[in-house]
């Protein structure tokens, strides 16, 4: 079945609204598929992630490619590793790594997955940890996730996980704080730095919401315009 639903990221500090981002959850030729498109305050695309859950539910292929400065990353898998690859910009060349396939690897927003399947594991109170693959860095992420707060959010009773890099670094990197409704495990809240970056290519902290994913299910003739739909070369400041 078809779903579909959007987040609302805003700035941690201001809380103005940084981007939106659209999630279409559908199966292309019995491959599970996620298809993402990111839009700028004013509602115009820029970015595009496509991801195709091939194996396991976590470690989905992908692609992102940010309209803006030709920025690109992705993994495939390859046998028994990740090639993971990243173009810097319009200009630059693309970089690849190849990454030996680790316990618990984690790709993208395969975090969801990941923390909805081993939802027992990780509200121990020693959670689990996770090799996070990074293109950007061509390299894994060491990171621990560990639960927080029970807590009430616009109504829905959730339990927070807090994902932070794991040894020492954890003491010194920020940390990710994700929130999940209790009654169906749902991703409601991330805050943390976000893998869209801003205007001048840096990474930026911000404050996701997300919407109930039954809000408005999706047609196959919305995910044909979202494959399509021509992205934005900038976005307006807002």
């Amino acid at each position: 079945m078809e779903r579909h639903y959007t987040g609302v990221a805003y700035d941690v500090d201001t809380a103005q609204i940084r981007y939106r981002e659209e999630h279409w959850l559908f199966e292309d030729k019995g491959t599970p598929t996620r298809l993402v498109l990111y839009r700028c305050s004013n509602g115009q695309p820029f970015a595009r992630k496509t991801m195709r859950y091939v194996d396991t539910p976590w470690t989905p292929e992908f692609e992102m490619i940010d309209n803006r400065d030709g920025y690109i990353e992705g993994a495939r898998r390859t046998q028994n590793q990740w090639l993971v690859y990243v173009q810097r910009d319009a200009s630059s060349a693309r970089e690849t790594a190849t990454l030996p396939a680790r316990p618990n690897t984690v790709i993208d927003a395969g975090f969801d997955d990941f923390v909805r399947i081993h939802w027992n594991e990780l509200t121990d109170e020693h959670g689990m940890s996770a090799a996070f693959v990074m293109p950007e860095r061509l390299a894994y992420l060491n990171v621990k996730l560990q639960p927080a707060a029970k807590t009430v959010q616009n109504g829905v009773a959730a339990q927070q996980f807090r994902m932070s890099l794991a040894g020492w670094l954890g003491a010194i990197a920020p940390s990710i704080t994700l929130t999940y409704a209790l009654t169906d495990q749902r991703l409601i809240e991330f805050v943390g730095l976000s893998n869209v970056r801003d205007a001048r290519g840096k990474r930026q902290r911000v404050r996701i919401e997300f919407a109930d994913h039954d809000a408005a299910p999706a047609s196959r003739e919305q995910i044909r315009a979202a494959e399509t739909e021509t992205l934005v070369s900038h976005c307006p400041e807002p």
